[in-house]
């Protein structure tokens, strides 16, 4: 992160981040599980716009967020991402994609923090949907083994959602490729959040394995069940307290 994007960031949490845990009700759980200094993957669902927000709020460490290319076409949203040291990823995949992760893999290789949400925006097209965690897109594995680094699991809850005002079909599709955004998105805000920051997750044990999609696929999905278990509140003295071991390779999640 630059310099001037770390001057906005801390301006953030110092003024912004109080108003904001006043009014949202922030809370925190499991902030000793961020290592002190090194490189890590952070990753978290993602329902609402205030995610980042939380999450970074959350974590003492400067912590550079992925946002969607498309976010960078939007004048003001383009403007405050970029001050805040966020950098486009594209939801698409492709050249355009391959183009973004090299930035998040010089970012982990000056041993930063760099924050992902696996799910995109496919929980904004369906809040009410019964799981509420979406599938993750498994990119992120593959950049964390790449880099040889551990994935920090997050989940951000809150006791009450609350629907935005619906944003129209046509002003959605004309920014985001994917089905159905000609039905609009509905955002959501929180009230009573809580950040659950997980256990780090060693992937070392993959290191030298053959990267398969197979393999990908798998790593994804179990990181995804830890999150929804961090989400729900369930094992936590595994995931989030480490009162119990926890072998990611081994043992069942």
């Amino acid at each position: 992160m630059e310099i001037n994007n770390m001057l906005f960031y801390e301006f953030a949490r110092l003024v912004v981040g109080p108003i904001a845990e006043w009014h949202y009700g922030i809370k925190t759980e499991g902030k000793d599980n961020v290592p002190q200094e090194g490189a890590a993957l952070v990753v978290s669902n993602h329902r609402s716009l205030l995610d980042p927000i939380v999450v970074g709020y959350s974590i003492d460490r400067f912590v550079n967020f992925a946002a969607a290319a498309y976010s960078f076409k939007m004048p003001i949203v383009k403007q405050l991402y970029s001050w805040a040291g966020a950098f486009p990823l594209s939801i698409y995949g492709g050249e355009e994609s391959d183009k973004n992760i090299s930035k998040a893999k010089e970012l982990l290789r000056r041993g930063e923090l760099v924050g992902i949400f696996p799910e995109g925006v496919q929980s904004f097209f369906n809040p009410h949907r019964v799981t509420k965690i979406a599938a993750f897109k498994t990119g992120f594995v593959k950049l964390a083994l790449e880099e040889r680094v551990p994935v920090i699991p997050c989940a951000v809850l809150a006791e009450e959602e609350r629907e935005l005002p619906k944003i129209p079909g046509f002003l959605v599709k004309s920014y985001v490729k994917l089905p159905h955004a000609d039905q609009g998105i509905r955002f959501i805000t929180y009230r009573g959040i809580t950040c659950r920051i997980g256990r780090p997750i060693d992937l070392s044990p993959y290191f030298d394995e053959q990267p398969t999609k197979a393999l990908i696929d798998r790593i994804a999905g179990r990181i995804r069940r830890i999150v929804i278990k961090l989400y729900n509140g369930e094992d936590l003295e595994r995931f989030l307290t480490g009162e119990k071991a926890f072998d990611f390779a081994k043992d069942p999640v």
